[in-house]
Order: structure tokens, then sequence, then C-alpha cells
């Protein structure tokens, strides 16, 4: 499952690779991408990965991690995405959706 701000949540197989990642059958080069944060806090059952893109132009990419290993991830990316070590909350925007129940 992945998330885009403007859209409502959809179940689509999320791939990994070498050279980019598949979300359904939308392919992201990790050329097109300025960087991921992996959020994890499980206390406030928040387990989200989040992609930036390098033109403001395209919405921030956020996929919920559920049964995934978050530390896992964050391994794999690493090698190929500068990291957002900045990042320690979820968008404000999923914030006030989860707040107002949207």
């Amino acid at each position: 499952m992945y998330i885009n701000e403007n859209r409502p949540p959809l179940m689509v197989n999320i791939e990994l690779g070498p050279e980019g990642i598949k979300v359904g059958s939308k392919f992201y080069d990790y050329d097109d991408l300025k960087n991921f944060c992996v959020l994890y806090k499980p206390k406030q059952s928040i387990k989200n990965l989040y992609f930036e893109f390098k033109t403001s132009a395209r919405p921030r990419l956020s996929i919920p991690l559920r049964r995934m290993d978050a530390l896992t991830v964050r391994n794999f990316l690493v090698k190929y995405l500068d990291e957002d070590l900045e990042r320690s909350n979820a968008p404000l925007s999923e914030q006030l959706t989860k707040l107002l129940k949207l």
C-alpha cells in the first residue's frame, strides 16, 4: 500500500531494487528521488517510508511498511539514496488526516 497525499490509499506491490522503486506498475528511478526517510515510532503506530522527489512538482511518496522490517529497508536504501535524518515526525498532512480521521 502507498499513499499519495492527494489520492486515497491503494493496495499495490512495492519492489525496491538496485535501479529504483517499483510501485505497482509505476517505476521511480533513484535519479529522480532526492532522499528517503524511514519513520518508525511503535508507540504511535507509525512505520512509514517516505520519498521526496528532486522536483517539487511531484508530491511526496508515502509507503506504510506494515510487516516489513524498517531497519532492513533503511539499510538497503542508504546504498542508493541520501537519507533525510532531520525528519522526526510524519508530515503535517498525514498527522491532520489521522487526527481528523479523514
